[in-house]
């Protein structure tokens, strides 16, 4: 826990909470920033006489035409030796910028090391709805997943959660996530904790039934129908807020209904009409790729391949030209860009793809990935030497057994397309020696292998 110089007592900060209020009258916003400061320095868990004011001030600042701090001002408010000086810095920064969410993160984390669980609550709040309303950032949902369950805000986790699942389907570990936050928010809310309880709940096994049903992850449809509902009156009273047409959105999309899917494209076809914000747009895309995954899966499960190649082919094109709109729309965006050369290897478009990908691979989570396809539409090209060279620069990096095996493999036929046939057996070698079962390697292998002798002879 936080000692007494690390996270201060409360009510010191009341003197300068008052002055501040003061001065802000005035519309002097950047002395009352400071004295609010000074008071969140001697009292960082009020939020009604601290944090909350001086986020108005903020945001009237920065209507009025206030600037963020410069460059100067960030280096000399960046970071801080004690949780609380930390805190003051990170609360200086979004004072003089209170949309930005980076501030807004580092809020949060100063927050958490400081142990002050009402102001973590507050400020993630805040965090979850802005990313509710713009485009979502997957790491930043995670880092308020993380926070919110840190303090026991399983609900708030469990929607950060949810809503970092719309980005990525079918994410196993993801999914184990939101089970293991559920049950805890089942266990919390039910007080199962807590001895004695788990008996009272069998005696009121109703309650306990509808409790669980409304907490798990796979909801009965009665309830899933009921939130469906609720959303729908939500929405209707306010058909251009983005919290209420998302929310709106989510509980359609939850029945897993093609029904209550196109509803949701409605929903957002009308609202991206009417407000021209681009990210509903990108749902509605979202949204159709899921049916045509669903389409294909259903097409090959009935074992009429025809179909589900034909199925494929249509899909391609569709996110093909998703995600060249989103790319214009997000320029900057190097996860659309890797996404988008990604379907343009797969269409065949090497030169575009390449193009795409030399910016991706600047993103660090997507690195090798986007080398490896980089790579492979050099080959496609049959330009090898550059292949072989972008497949060298990725296996420098750390990287997954799984990933450098494909590497290894792609770069071992690279070799023995060129006519390098040693480097061709030492790489085809080396992959028969992590996994003698991968692809076709050992096959690989003999016909190299053999190539060498025939052309030792």
């Amino acid at each position: 826990m936080a000692d007494a110089q690390t996270k201060p007592s409360d009510g010191k900060g009341k003197a300068f909470f008052d002055r501040a209020e003061e001065v802000a009258d005035t519309g002097n916003w950047d002395f009352a920033i400071e004295l609010y400061l000074e008071g969140i320095r001697r009292e960082p868990d009020n939020i009604k006489g601290g944090h909350q004011p001086l986020r108005e001030v903020a945001l009237k600042r920065t209507a009025q035409g206030g600037k963020p701090a410069g460059m100067i001002d960030a280096i000399k408010h960046g970071g801080g030796k004690k949780p609380i000086d930390a805190l003051y810095n990170a609360e200086y920064l979004l004072s003089k910028e209170p949309g930005s969410a980076k501030h807004m993160m580092t809020v949060i984390k100063a927050a958490r090391a400081l142990q002050t669980n009402k102001l973590t609550n507050w400020i993630s709040r805040i965090l979850l709805e802005v990313q509710r309303q713009s485009k979502p950032h997957r790491p930043t949902l995670m880092l308020l997943a993380d926070a919110f369950q840190e303090i026991e805000e399983f609900a708030s986790a469990i929607a950060a959660c949810e809503m970092a699942s719309l980005m990525k389907a079918d994410d196993g570990v993801l999914n184990d996530r939101l089970n293991e936050l559920s049950a805890k928010y089942t266990i919390k809310k039910g007080q199962y904790d807590k001895e004695g309880s788990f008996t009272k709940g069998v005696k009121n096994l109703e309650k306990q039934q509808e409790l669980s049903q409304q907490d798990s992850l796979v909801k009965g449809q009665d309830y899933l129908r009921k939130q469906v509902d609720r959303a729908r009156e939500g929405y209707l009273e306010a058909t251009i807020n983005p919290g209420k047409i998302n929310s709106f959105a989510d509980a359609l999309l939850k029945t897993q209904d093609e029904g209550d899917e196109n509803e949701a494209i409605d929903v957002l076809a009308k609202a991206h009409k009417e407000t021209g914000a681009y990210q509903f747009k990108v749902r509605i895309g979202d949204i159709r790729i899921r049916q045509m995954v669903r389409r294909y899966r259903k097409l090959l499960s009935t074992g009429d391949k025809a179909g589900a190649v034909a199925q494929a082919k249509k899909q391609l094109a569709f996110e093909l030209e998703e995600f060249t709109d989103r790319a214009e729309n997000y320029p900057t965006d190097l996860g659309i860009k890797f996404e988008l050369g990604k379907r343009l290897f797969l269409a065949g478009k090497w030169d575009d793809a390449i193009g795409a990908l030399q910016q991706a691979q600047r993103d660090p989570r997507r690195h090798i990935h986007a080398l490896n396809y980089l790579g492979q539409a050099f080959a496609r090209k049959g330009w090898f030497q550059e292949a072989s060279e972008t497949y060298e620069r990725a296996l420098k990096a750390e990287m997954s057994e799984d990933r450098k095996k494909d590497l290894y493999y792609n770069l071992g036929d690279t070799y023995e397309k060129m006519g390098e046939l040693q480097k061709s057996q030492n790489l085809f070698s080396d992959l028969a020696q992590l996994d003698f079962n991968y692809r076709d390697t050992r096959h690989r292998l003999d016909a190299v292998r053999k190539a060498l002798d025939e052309a030792g002879k």
